[in-house]
């Protein structure tokens, strides 16, 4: 069997792939924090080392040779293998730490996420975490900015995968004042006839018995993006809101609020779970995701 010259360096061969994968020397040097003309001469090393050019230098660009990319399209999927065994055999001998990056909206965090957190921080001391957009906003989330998101309803394809770990349930309320003012409705289509407490962007309504649905579209009172100043316009008298059930329960209790029209509902939405696409998945984020999930889904069983 034919030996190299020298022993081979894995450094080298990470830099020989950063290349690949970068396009240019000085990109490859950034990615790997190192000066460009280190990076050069461990290529220049690598190739000795082989007996091959593996690189083609110019002016201004840089490209794998034939050799080159045979060597990196064959010798990549091992180096990942390798790194990711690495990674896991350091994770299993430490105890849980990094920093976690999440974002949720508000209304889901204050009222349902937030007790878990609070109860995951305690059993893992060493992990931190930071929460970011406070919003519900349906967008192609950033694996750069976040590690988890949460959201609520049907979500677009993305580069996260998705998880579905709850359910939200939403009924109509208002106060005892505005009901005994105004009266209190026993069919959807007098809503139109109510000032409407709406959030945004979810103007209209659909609520459903049996195979019955009515949309309910009259033009709101009041229109907000946050469901906790949607909750305070209805203690207050406002009009008729329609919110997650999980965030009404202590004003329930206390008689500040009153449902109506049991028999009618907004049907379930989803809440997911999103986290990156990864062939491994470091161990901190793994504990919160399935800390997370046992925890809320037991919160919404009924």
């Amino acid at each position: 069997m034919q030996r190299c010259k020298n022993e081979m360096k894995l450094d080298d061969l990470k830099n020989l792939i950063a290349i690949a994968q970068q396009g240019s020397f000085r990109s490859a040097a950034q990615w790997l924090d190192i000066p460009p003309a280190t990076l050069s001469r461990r290529i220049q090393r690598l190739e000795e080392t082989l007996d091959s050019q593996l690189v083609i230098r110019d002016s201004r660009n840089v490209a794998l040779t034939p050799l080159g990319q045979n060597y990196v399209d064959r010798c990549q999927p091992l180096f990942d293998e390798l790194e990711k065994a690495t990674a896991e055999l350091h994770d299993n001998s430490q105890t849980p730490q990094g920093a976690l990056r999440v974002s949720a909206p508000v209304g889901l965090l204050t009222y349902q996420l937030m007790p878990i957190f609070n109860q995951f921080l305690a059993r893992y001391p060493d992990i931190t975490l930071s929460i970011h957009q406070l919003s519900n906003q349906h967008h192609d989330y950033n694996s750069e900015q976040y590690d988890v998101v949460f959201r609520v309803g049907q979500q677009p394809d993305s580069n996260f995968a998705a998880a579905q770990v709850g359910t939200s349930h939403r009924i109509l309320i208002a106060s005892p004042s505005y009901l005994a003012q105004y009266g209190k409705p026993n069919h959807p289509e007098q809503l139109n006839q109510h000032s409407r407490l709406a959030t945004v962007p979810e103007f209209d309504w659909a609520l459903t018995c049996g195979q019955q649905t009515v949309w309910v579209n009259s033009p709101p009172k009041v229109a907000i993006a946050d469901l906790n100043s949607v909750k305070q316009a209805s203690i207050s008298g406002l009009g008729i809101a329609c919110l997650p059930s999980y965030m009404v329960i202590q004003e329930l209790e206390q008689s500040q609020l009153e449902t109506m029209m049991p028999e009618w509902y907004s049907p379930p939405r989803p809440i997911y779970m999103l986290y990156q696409r990864l062939s491994y998945i470091p161990t901190h984020i793994k504990c919160f995701t399935d800390f997370v999930r046992e925890h809320l889904q037991y919160n919404n069983n009924p």
